[in-house]
C-alpha cells in the first residue's frame, strides 16, 4: 500500500462531529460502515498514521477470522490462512476508487459472525436478525454473511441458519433498491456499493469477499492432530508468499494507472509543506503537472523568479496546465489560488467539493478564504462552521473566524488582503479565457501582488516571448515602488538588447534602457562571458546552465 494514496483518502471525505451529519449518515444503507470509515480516515492526514491504522484494521480482520474458525485457543496453525484475506483486502485498498467503507463493512460482517458463533439456541432467528441489521449498517457486504455461516456449519449439517440468512439478505437488497436506498442492483448485492459511482468495478475486488468464506471452509477441513497442525501452518505460510507477491504486483499496476505522484504532491500541498513538495518534485521536474506543483511551491516561498531555472523547465505548461474538465482538478484549484486568480480557484474548488466522495477539506478551505476576500461573510461562516466540526481543521477554522465581518482585518492580512484587491479586476466567478490572459487585468488592479507578478513574468520568460517581457517590465517594474527586477529577467533583457540591434523588424534598444529598468552591470559583464563560452563549446557552457541565456538557446519547448 502506498501511504500517500491512503493519505489522499483524507481529502476525499470529511468526518464531522455533528448530530445531524452522524444521524443522516447512519440512516443510509451501509451508513455505519461509511461513518466508521470516515472516522478512521480523518486521521489519514499523516501518511505514517494512515499506514499504521490500516494495517491494524487488517490485522483485526485476520484476528476475527481466526476467532470465528478456531475450535480452541491452541489452533495457532490456522493463523497464516486467516491472514490471507487481509492481504487480498489490503491490495484492493491500493485502488483509490475503492472506498475505505469496503474494509469497515467487512469488519462489521466479521463482528456479526462472532456474535452468531456465540449464539447457542434459536440460531435461525439470530441469523435472520443479524443479517437485517448487517445489511442496513454495512451495505452489500452482508452478502458474505450467509456464505460464511454455510462454510462453517456445513459439517454440522445445519443449513437452516445460512438459508434463512440468504433469503433475508436478498429481501433486504430488493427493499433497499425499490425504496431507492441504493441506486442500482449491483450496489445492492456487489462490492460496487463501495466503488466510485462513475467508474466500473474491477473483478479483482471480488477476491477480498470470496477469500473469507474460502478460508473459513479450508480451516474447517483441518483436523486437530499435531502433524496436521504443522502441515496446515506450513501450507498457510506457503500460501501467503504468492499472495504477497501478487498483491505487490497489483499495487504496482495501480500505481501506474493512478496518479501516484499526485497523491504525494497533494499531501504536501494540503499541509503547506513547500520544502517537502519541492523535494518530492525533484525526481521529474520536467513533467508538466510535476512542474506545476514545483513552481507553485516556489511561488508560495516567494522564490519563483529567483529559483525558476534551478530546475528543468520546459515551457509555460510548467506553470499552469489546464484540463478540459475543471470539475475535479484539485491541482488546478491550488495553482489558481497561488497565482492570485481567486475567482477561477473558487470555480474549480466549488465544483470539486461537490464531485468527490464527501467533502474535500482543502477545497472547503479555499472556498472559505475566497468568500472572506469577497466580503460574503454569511457564506464564509457556513464553510468555517463546517470545518470547525472536523477536529484536524478546527484550529484553522477558528483562526479564520476572526476575519468574519471585519473588513479591516481582511484587508490587512497578507493573503486575504491581496485576494480582495485582486478581485477588483474580476466581475465574474469563473475563468472565461485562460489563466495567463486573466492574470494581467489582476495585475493592473493589484500590481503589489508578488506571486501574481512573478507568475506573469515567468510565463512570458518560459514562452521565450522577449518582446512581451520588455513591455511587461515597462508596465509593472518601472514604478518607484516596484520590486527589484529578477535576475532571469535581467538576463533576458541583456540578450534581447543585443538581439534587437542585429535583427530586422525589432525596435533596437541599448543597455541604457536596461540599466534604467533594473538590470545590474554584473549581469552585462556575465553575458559577455556567456558569449565566449558559447563559442568555446559545451564544456564551457556548463557553468551557465542555470541562466536564462542557456534556457533560451538550448532548451526546446
Amino acid at each position: 500500500m502506498n501511504p500517500f494514496a491512503l493519505a489522499y483518502r483524507e481529502q476525499q471525505q470529511l468526518f464531522l462531529f455533528d448530530k445531524t451529519y452522524i444521524a443522516g449518515t447512519l440512516l443510509k444503507v451501509g451508513g455505519l460502515a461509511t461513518l466508521l470509515a470516515r472516522f478512521f480516515v480523518q486521521f489519514f492526514w499523516n501518511p505514517a498514521v494512515a499506514m499504521t491504522l490500516t494495517l491494524l484494521l487488517l490485522a483485526l480482520s485476520a484476528f476475527m477470522t481466526w476467532v470465528y474458525v478456531k475450535q480452541s485457543w491452541k489452533d495457532w496453525a490456522l493463523i497464516p490462512l486467516c491472514v490471507f484475506p487481509s492481504v487480498i483486502i489490503g491490495a484492493s485498498l491500493s485502488d483509490n476508487s475503492l472506498h475505505f467503507d469496503y474494509l469497515t463493512a467487512i469488519l462489521l460482517v466479521q463482528a456479526c459472525l462472532l456474535v452468531y458463533k456465540a449464539i447457542k439456541t434459536r440460531k435461525v432467528f439470530g441469523a435472520l436478525a443479524l443479517t437485517v441489521i448487517l445489511y442496513f449498517t454495512a451495505g452489500s457486504a452482508a452478502v458474505i454473511f450467509p456464505v460464511c455461516i454455510f462454510a462453517r456449519d456445513l459439517w454440522k449439517k445445519e443449513f437452516s441458519p445460512s438459508l434463512a440468512s440468504l433469503v433475508a439478505v436478498a429481501a433486504c437488497g430488493v427493499i433497499a433498491y425499490l425504496s431507492s436506498g441504493v441506486p442500482t442492483w449491483s450496489e445492492a448485492f456487489t462490492p460496487a456499493a463501495y466503488y466510485d459511482i462513475d467508474a466500473e468495478l474491477p473483478l479483482v475486488h471480488w477476491a477480498g469477499w470470496i477469500s473469507i468464506p474460502v478460508v473459513i471452509m479450508a480451516c474447517r477441513l483441518v483436523n486437530a492432530t499435531h502433524l496436521v497442525k504443522w502441515a496446515t501452518f506450513a501450507a498457510g505460510v506457503l500460501l501467503l508468499i504468492p499472495a504477497f507477491i501478487h498483491a505487490g504486483k497489483y499495487e504496482k499496476k495501480i500505481d501506474k494507472e493512478q496518479p501516484r505522484l499526485a497523491y504525494i504532491f497533494e499531501h504536501y500541498t494540503c499541509n503547506e509543506d513547500w520544502d517537502g513538495l519541492i523535494k518530492a518534485c525533484r525526481k521529474a521536474p520536467w513533467l508538466p503537472r510535476t512542474a506545476n506543483y514545483l513552481n507553485m511551491a516556489l511561488a508560495w516561498k516567494g522564490e519563483l523568479a529567483e529559483n525558476l531555472l534551478k530546475y528543468d523547465q520546459r515551457g509555460a505548461d510548467g506553470l499552469v496546465m489546464t484540463t478540459s474538465d475543471r470539475a475535479v482538478d484539485v491541482a488546478q484549484a491550488h495553482i489558481m489560488f497561488a497565482m492570485g486568480n481567486v475567482a477561477a480557484a473558487q470555480d474549480v474548488a466549488f465544483n470539486t467539493v461537490s464531485s468527490l466522495n464527501g467533502f474535500c477539506p482543502a477545497m472547503l478551505k479555499i472556498n472559505a478564504q475566497v468568500e472572506l476576500m469577497r466580503g460574503c461573510y454569511e457564506v464564509a461562516d457556513k464553510y468555517i462552521s463546517l470545518l470547525e466540526k472536523a477536529p484536524h481543521y478546527r484550529a484553522w477554522a477558528k483562526e479564520q473566524r476572526g476575519f468574519l465581518y471585519n473588513d479591516q482585518a481582511v484587508e490587512s492580512d497578507p493573503l486575504l488582503g491581496n485576494g480582495r484587491r485582486n478581485l477588483q479586476a474580476e466581475n465574474h466567478f469563473i475563468m472565461y479565457t485562460n489563466p495567463m490572459t486573466e492574470l494581467f487585468p489582476i495585475l493592473d488592479a493589484n500590481p503589489t501582488d508578488k506571486r501574481t507578478l512573478e507568475y506573469g513574468l515567468c510565463y512570458l520568460l518560459l514562452t521565450k516571448d522577449l518582446n512581451s517581457v520588455k513591455h511587461f517590465i515597462e508596465d509593472y517594474y518601472s514604478a518607484p515602488d516596484s520590486p527589484e527586477l529578477p535576475r532571469i529577467a535581467q538576463e533576458a533583457m541583456v540578450f534581447y538588447s543585443e538581439y534587437s540591434r542585429n535583427m530586422e523588424g525589432v525596435v533596437p534598444f541599448g543597455f541604457d534602457w536596461c540599466y534604467e529598468h533594473g538590470v545590474q552591470p554584473d549581469v552585462v559583464k556575465r553575458f559577455e562571458e556567456y558569449k565566449k563560452a558559447a563559442v568555446a563549446g559545451a564544456t564551457a557552457l556548463r557553468k551557465f546552465r542555470g541562466t536564462y541565456w542557456y534556457y533560451l538557446v538550448h532548451t526546446e519547448i
